[in-house]
C-alpha cells in the first residue's frame, strides 16, 4: 500500500501552517513473526493482534523488561505506531518501538512514564522496513489490548469546522426516574464509550485512490481504528467506525471529495 497523505489543499492556510489528523488501521503486525514476547499462558501476544477489545496480552513477570522483535516476508512502508486498551499508567510502563530498515535499529516511538490509559498513536516519517522491536519495561503486572503498526491515512489538516471530540461525546445511556411522591431515584448509567464525527473538505481523488479501497476494506471487515485528530493534541479514540456512515466519496469539485468518519470507542 502506497504512502498514504491526504491533500485536502484549499483556500484555507496551507498544509504546512496546520497540524495533521492521524487514521491509523491495517495493521502489518498480524501477518509478522513475533519472537521475544515472554506472555503469560492465558494472555498470549496473538491477543492484541486479533482486533478484539476483549482479549489482551500480559508479560508472564509481574515486574521487569521484555523484548519483542517482529519480522515480516517482505519490506513494508511504515509511518506510525499505536496501542491501547492498556494499564501503561498503573504499570509504570516506559519503552520505545525500534525500525531497521537495513542500517540498524532506529528508534521511531518512545513512552515514558505514562500518566494516562489513553489511547497511544505515535506518527513518523516513512520507513520501508522487515524487522521491527518493541521494548517494554514495567514496574507491576502489564497487560496491552491491541498494538499496530502500518502505514497510516495523514490528513495534512484538522477536520472542518463542526467536529465532535470525543472527549466532549459519551454514548453513555441513562435510567432515570422519580417516585409517585415525585422524588428523585438514583439513575442507572451503561457505559457505552464516546464518538468523534469528523468531515474533511476537499480531498483530492488522486489521493483517494492510494487508500480508500483498503479503508473500506478495513472497516467493512469489522477492523478497529485509530483516529488521532490532532498530531498535538493528546486526543485519539479507538474504536469502530460506523459501517452505515462510511463515506461514498462524491465529487465536490473536478478533482477533490469530502469525506467523514464517525468512529465510537474507547479514549
Amino acid at each position: 500500500m502506497a504512502i498514504i497523505v491526504a491533500d485536502t489543499t484549499t483556500a484555507s492556510p496551507s498544509a504546512a501552517s496546520v497540524c495533521r489528523s492521524i487514521i491509523g488501521f491495517d495493521s502489518i503486525l498480524p501477518s509478522s513473526t513475533v519472537t521475544g514476547d515472554s506472555a503469560d499462558t492465558n494472555n498470549p501476544f496473538s491477543n492484541c493482534l486479533d482486533y478484539r477489545d476483549n482479549t489482551k496480552y500480559s508479560p508472564s513477570a509481574t515486574s521487569g523488561t521484555v523484548v519483542i522483535e517482529f519480522t515480516q516476508p517482505s519490506v513494508k512502508e511504515i509511518n506510525y505506531f499505536a496501542f491501547a486498551i492498556h494499564n501503561s499508567q498503573g504499570a509504570g510502563l516506559t519503552g520505545s518501538y525500534e525500525v531497521d530498515s537495513g542500517a540498524g535499529y532506529v528508534t521511531v516511538a518512545e513512552f515514558a512514564s505514562l500518566t494516562n490509559n489513553k489511547p497511544f498513536v505515535k506518527y513518523f516519517d516513512p520507513v520501508s522496513t522487515a524487522r521491527q522491536k518493541l521494548t517494554l519495561t514495567f514496574t507491576s503486572k502489564l497487560y496491552i489490548g491491541t498494538i499496530y503498526t502500518g502505514k497510516a491515512i495523514v490528513m495534512d489538516r484538522t477536520p472542518s469546522l463542526g467536529f465532535q471530540p470525543a472527549k466532549f461525546a459519551s454514548l453513555d445511556t441513562v435510567e432515570q426516574a422519580v417516585t409517585q411522591g415525585n422524588n428523585f431515584i438514583v439513575g442507572r448509567r451503561e457505559k457505552r464509550g464516546h464518538q468523534a464525527k469528523a468531515a474533511f473538505r476537499y480531498v483530492a481523488f488522486d489521493d483517494l485512490d492510494t487508500w480508500y479501497g483498503d479503508f473500506s476494506d478495513h472497516v467493512l471487515d469489522s477492523k478497529p481504528i485509530f483516529f488521532k485528530w490532532s498530531e498535538i493534541k493528546d486526543e485519539t479514540i479507538f474504536g469502530l467506525q460506523n459501517h452505515k456512515t462510511l463515506t461514498k466519496p462524491t465529487y465536490v469539485t473536478s478533482n477533490h471529495a469530502d469525506i467523514s468518519i464517525e468512529v465510537n470507542g474507547y479514549i
